[in-house]
């Protein structure tokens, strides 16, 4: 028992380590568009460092990657790779990081949930029901707000936050069926990402990290590499084995919340009323959609008196 409350423990600790690193990586690449890195050279750091480290993943796994269907590899290379990334920077670019953390890490749930029922055809109970239509009602508060404020900037930022959500639950779809594990998945996508970069390199206008301070340099690398590349594979990972991906899922709740305090207090970005409604429906709505309540209801049914 001592046992088991101890790996609970240290799944929900993996899980919050998890959802701090996902709001600092939002609240660096929101910073990038400040700083004196460009997008392919935030990238690079994103990818290529990761690739640097995980091509003997990639090389031990080469027999399982041919065991899968192409079309889900290409759903983990582009899901959570250059697509995913690019579209987020530019989203940057136009929105603000609280926005992000909302329509990025907050309406993924819906287009999984989609996909799921359309592709896979898996039922949508009610408590997903609910919890996507919370989310949806969310993000048409954000949508409605900038059509009332005339910020035409914002809504542009929205279409490439919701794009990048949709590749995101593109990889999490692709990775579930593929049933590789999320090492392999992520030696996969960041080794494919780097060589695309590296062919994207004569087109690029100027010599990477040439103009570079140290400064943005180190805490990019620390974040887009070590965080993001390498620590969130694993932490990840061990949140779901240790609690299951619904309590994972609703513990990922908490992202918007921490991306927008972050926002308003690291980068002096305003939170309107408006946008806590909307963070406060489409939090909610993860957590509902999780299942994490309907699965505590079910368990103190079949628990003995």
């Amino acid at each position: 028992m001592n046992e088991l409350k101890g790996q609970a423990s240290l799944g929900i600790a993996a899980g919050l380590l998890t959802i701090c690193i996902w709001a600092s990586w939002l609240l660096s690449m929101r910073y990038g568009q400040q700083s004196s890195l460009s997008t392919y050279e935030l990238a690079i750091l994103r990818y290529g460092c990761a690739a640097l480290v995980l091509w003997p993943v990639l090389i031990r796994h080469l027999p399982s990657y041919l065991c899968v269907k192409k079309r889900y590899l290409l759903g983990i290379c582009c899901g959570a790779g250059l697509p995913f990334f690019f579209l987020s920077s530019q989203g940057m670019a136009y929105g603000l990081a609280a926005d992000a953390g909302l329509l990025i890490t907050g309406t993924f749930p819906i287009f999984v949930g989609i996909i799921a029922a359309v592709f896979y055809r898996e039922p949508l109970n009610h408590s997903k029901v609910v919890g996507l239509a919370a989310i949806a009602a969310g993000v048409v508060v954000l949508v409605a707000r900038s059509l009332w404020a005339g910020q035409q900037e914002s809504l542009i930022g929205y279409g490439f936050f919701l794009g990048a959500s949709v590749c995101w639950a593109l990889f999490t779809i692709s990775l579930r069926v593929s049933g590789l594990s999320p090492w392999a998945g992520a030696a996969l996508l960041c080794c494919v990402s780097s060589v695309v970069l590296l062919m994207l390199l004569p087109f690029t206008d100027a010599v990477p990290f040439a103009s570079a301070s140290f400064a943005d340099l180190s805490h990019q690398m620390f974040v887009q590499f070590l965080c993001v590349g390498i620590v969130t594979g694993f932490s990840y990972a061990y949140a779901v084995r240790s609690l299951g991906a619904e309590a994972t899922s609703a513990i990922g709740a908490l992202t918007p919340v921490l991306v927008a305090i972050g926002g308003y207090w690291l980068l002096g970005e305003s939170l309107t009323p408006t946008m806590l409604v909307g963070l406060v429906l489409i939090s909610l709505g993860v957590f509902v959609a999780s299942g994490v309540l309907r699965a505590l209801h079910m368990r103190l049914i079949s628990s003995p008196a």
